[in-house]
């Protein structure tokens, strides 16, 4: 494992800085929008502009990858990242800013999908958990760190921005200098709703409110706490904390979920973090110490953060072995859906009532969520033997869920194909995959 995982450092660099830009970037572009005077309504807008780029991207980027390799592919779409940060001071207006975080959007989808297709190819069936489990603390670590480095640059000045600018570019260097194999692209299939409606509805819909809380949290919780007049650096540290807390509970969840009713256990993580959403409201209404609005957006985000894995690992537990990859991009259809109104919803709540109806909106998403997870435990009432619980990256902007749930598809394609030379049912290596 250890040698593989060698083999991937230069990859694993790469995309730790091209998340740290992008966690630092998206803040940035969220508070310098306010700072200009954009009206609430239209961030939101411009922030849903960039989750329709992951949703798109994550569809449409494979025919370019296809085309041009891993490594070619994945310079082209770094490359337009990098400029983007400076075009965003260049061009201050609303509507070129909706353009490019679409086009931005779009781009890190292609990015992320080439990371994680790399690494499922570079990784067997004994290897492929260690070496997503780095993957994992990667991804929190930079992207925690992406919101620490708004304490030495303010959004209101060009420098934050060349910043993130710099990093996007410093994210190319250690992979166009690996001496690692691309792998070989594959093709990916089309999307699918209804077989997942049908089966598992409750890890759909599990899905859909996933990607509306986390969309409507980092797109609009910045502008939640600049509201509150907190300091740019207070601001980072809010947003690192909810960032960090992801990576805290999804074991000890997922591993409870392993030995009772995934859907009970989906609707007591809803209702812990409709609690810790309700203790936001109150902050943002009464002055209580900053230590505990820190606190109370850990314990959040410990708890929504683990409600897609957990849709997944529900999915798995009901799916039809041999419709796993429609199962698959079903999950995309729900959380991109949900990621692209969540922050134009909740957008347009905070210009009617305040930064509160934030979270007031995230409640109203898990109370529902809570109600439907509980009314589908109980009309099923069926014992079904379970897969085991992986942890996978439920945090930073979404964007994982966009992509995760494609390149599940290209490594069943995979796992399908080598089943068949080695003549290991494809049943039995479904149960020890470790999806991304």
């Amino acid at each position: 494992m250890l040698r593989t995982a060698r083999t991937l450092l230069s990859l694993y660099s790469s995309y730790g800085l091209l998340v740290l830009a992008n966690a630092l970037f998206t803040t940035l572009t969220s508070l310098r929008a306010d700072i200009e005077g954009f009206a609430v309504q239209t961030i939101g807008l411009i922030m849903a502009c960039y989750f329709l780029g992951m949703f798109l991207g994550a569809r449409f980027t494979s025919k370019v990858i296809q085309r041009g390799g891993h490594i070619r592919a994945f310079a082209a779409f770094a490359s337009f990242l990098s400029l983007s940060p400076l075009m965003h001071i260049l061009f201050i207006d609303p509507w070129v800013w909706a353009c490019l975080r679409l086009i931005d959007g779009f781009c890190l989808a292609g990015l992320f999908i080439i990371t994680e297709s790399w690494l499922n190819a570079r990784a067997d069936n004994k290897t492929r958990g260690s070496i997503l489990a780095i993957y994992m603390v990667v991804n929190y670590l930079a992207s925690g760190l992406g919101q620490l480095f708004l304490m030495f640059a303010s959004p209101d000045t060009f420098e934050a921005f060349a910043v993130a600018s710099i990093c996007f570019s410093l994210s190319l260097m250690p992979l166009m200098m690996t001496r690692t194999e691309a792998p070989v692209p594959q093709a990916v299939t089309g999307f699918a709703v209804k077989p997942l409606l049908k089966v598992a509805p409750a890890g759909f819909f599990g899905a859909v409110c996933a990607g509306s809380v986390g969309a409507a949290f980092f797109a609009m919780a910045p502008i939640y706490a600049q509201n509150l007049n907190y300091s740019v650096q207070q601001i980072s540290l809010f947003m690192m904390a909810g960032v960090f807390s992801g990576l805290v509970l999804q074991i000890p969840l997922g591993k409870l979920s392993d030995r009772i009713e995934r859907r009970k256990v989906l609707a007591g993580v809803c209702f812990g973090a409709l609690v810790f959403s309700c203790l936001m409201i109150l902050h943002s209404v009464f002055t209580l110490p900053f230590y505990l609005m820190l606190i109370n957006v850990f314990c959040y985000g410990s708890l929504a953060f683990v409600i897609y894995p957990l849709s997944v690992a529900h999915v798995n537990d009901w799916s039809d072995p041999s419709q796993l990859m429609q199962t698959s991009s079903g999950m995309i259809i729900g959380y991109g859906g949900g990621a692209v109104f969540g922050p134009m919803l909740s957008s347009s709540l905070m210009s009617a009532f305040g930064p509160a109806a934030l979270f007031g909106y995230i409640a109203i998403n898990l109370v529902v969520m809570m109600m439907y997870a509980i009314y589908q435990s109980k009309k099923a009432g069926l014992n079904r033997e379970k897969m085991e619980f992986v942890a996978q990256p439920a945090v930073q902007f979404p964007t994982e869920e966009l992509y995760a749930a494609v390149q599940d598809e290209l490594t069943l394609f995979r796992m399908s194909f080598t089943s068949v030379m080695i003549k290991i049912p494809l049943n039995k290596m479904k149960r020890m995959e470790v999806p991304p």
